[in-house]
């Protein structure tokens, strides 16, 4: 089948939630079976005005198998790990500083090695926050057509 349906893994790696005071991420991504990966983070309205001292900051991670079927120690993924950024500092790809970056979405894909991969989204001396959501994308599957009911 030549559609995308059938084509790409679509997941919701987390439902649209308020971040304010705790970290939110998207869990343990599987990339056994895809060849390609990306993480769509969609950023709704924050209440607080951005500054560079009131934000939100975004990390990529990933690890290898433990032997066991789940991820080893996480440890933070470089610029040779992902594309659509550069300049990643501890793993750290996007801060969201500005009111011009919030109702927005932002994808970065992953093409390093390793099996898993976790972004998370962590607030900075927010007081009310706003509703953030993670999708993650799959393709070149091993296995078609994908089940994306």
């Amino acid at each position: 089948m030549h559609d995308l349906v059938n084509n790409i893994g679509i997941e919701q790696s987390l439902m649209p939630q308020i971040i304010q005071a705790s970290a939110l991420n998207t869990g343990d991504i599987d990339t056994q079976g895809a060849e390609a990966l990306a993480v769509v983070l969609l950023v709704g309205d924050i209440a607080d005005t951005l500054t560079s001292s009131v934000r939100i900051d975004v990390k990529i991670e990933h690890a290898d198998d433990d032997g066991t079927g789940s991820p080893d120690s996480y440890t933070d993924c470089v610029d040779a790990d992902v594309l659509n950024f550069t300049g990643l500092s501890s793993g750290q790809f996007l801060s969201i500083d500005t009111s011009g970056e919030e109702q927005k979405r932002y994808m970065i894909g992953y093409r390093g090695g390793k099996r898993f991969v976790k972004v998370t989204a962590t607030p900075v001396s927010l007081s009310t926050g706003g509703a953030v959501a993670f999708m993650t994308l799959k393709g070149n599957l091993g296995q078609l057509p994908v089940d994306n009911t």
